[in-house]
């Protein structure tokens, strides 16, 4: 369907990266649209320079990008479809190949996390998102997007949540009385982007990290293509300053960028969620 990602199929960078489709949106809970959510990006990836003027970088100078099929959607639930997500996986080595993935609902995003904790037993894994995900299960379902992190935490991987506004009172309770396995910083107390970085390296420590990016992490001002929005949240300036300031850092294994819900009529949502995975990746390529 797509032959490249930020039409740079080939590019000359020295870093490959794959990027993987996966329009899963099996157990989306308030709005759908999130099946549609990686052709959205790459449609937007087509418009979007490769070139930082503020970073004065271009991505192509760094990395090289190669589209895999669409993964495609299983029926028979989130447990099957994460299950497909592994069986492909078993062609990659999780020390060597970094992965660009395109959800799709949250859901998608584990088995990515449990691919690369096989190769960093010291891995942590850093979520933008407005809702915690930490639910034991969700209608019926442990493999729900809204709980994606508490299979994360049955790894015993530590996690960083940037954005978060949406919990239920048990959830609270367990960010609460976890200090030492999950930071989380929420929207109304963010300090400065530079103190937060600085802050979250200090918790990661010298190990790897895994980038999980939901767009509902983003306030909904400038990314209403969601199904679940939250107000409140981050600011697109704030979470793209942070980048800059949380490399020279963690080695970055792999990321994905999920529950993009495109609206018809508007090529904002879409266009915002490629510029924020340009940052990340310019951010940490550049310094390496």
């Amino acid at each position: 369907m797509f032959d490249d990602f930020l039409d740079l199929e080939g590019s000359g960078g020295d870093h490959l990266i794959h990027v993987w489709p996966v329009p899963y949106q099996g157990t989306v809970s308030f709005d759908t649209g999130t099946k549609d959510g990686p052709e959205a990006l790459f449609r937007a990836s087509y418009q979007i320079e490769p070139y930082d003027p503020e970073l004065d970088a271009d991505i192509s100078d760094y990395c090289s990008f190669k589209t895999l099929p669409f993964q495609r959607p299983v029926a028979s639930g989130p447990g099957q479809m994460q299950q497909e997500m592994d069986v492909f996986l078993e062609k990659f080595d999780p020390s060597r190949d970094f992965f660009l993935t395109l959800g799709g609902e949250h859901s998608i995003a584990f088995p990515l996390i449990r691919f690369y904790s096989r190769a960093y037993p010291d891995l942590t894994v850093l979520q933008v998102d407005a809702h915690a995900d930490l639910r034991t299960d969700f209608q019926g379902s442990p493999h729900s997007h809204a709980c994606v992190m508490s299979r994360v935490r049955e790894l015993g991987i530590k996690t960083v949540s940037l954005g978060i506004r949406s919990m239920d009172r048990d959830q609270a309770q367990i960010i609460k009385n976890s200090p030492a396995h999950i930071m989380a910083m929420h929207p109304w107390e963010l300090p400065p982007p530079a103190q937060a970085a600085e802050a979250v390296k200090n918790f990661i420590g010298p190990g790897p990290v895994y980038i999980t990016f939901d767009a509902d992490g983003l306030d909904p001002s400038i990314m209403p293509g969601t199904g679940t929005p939250e107000p409140g949240g981050l600011e697109y300036t704030w979470i793209n300053d942070f980048w800059k300031h949380f490399w020279p850092g963690p080695k970055l294994v792999g990321m994905d960028f999920c529950e993009l819900a495109p609206r018809p009529g508007s090529v904002l949502s879409e266009s915002v969620g490629v510029k924020c995975i340009l940052r990340i990746l310019l951010s940490y390529f550049r310094t390496i």
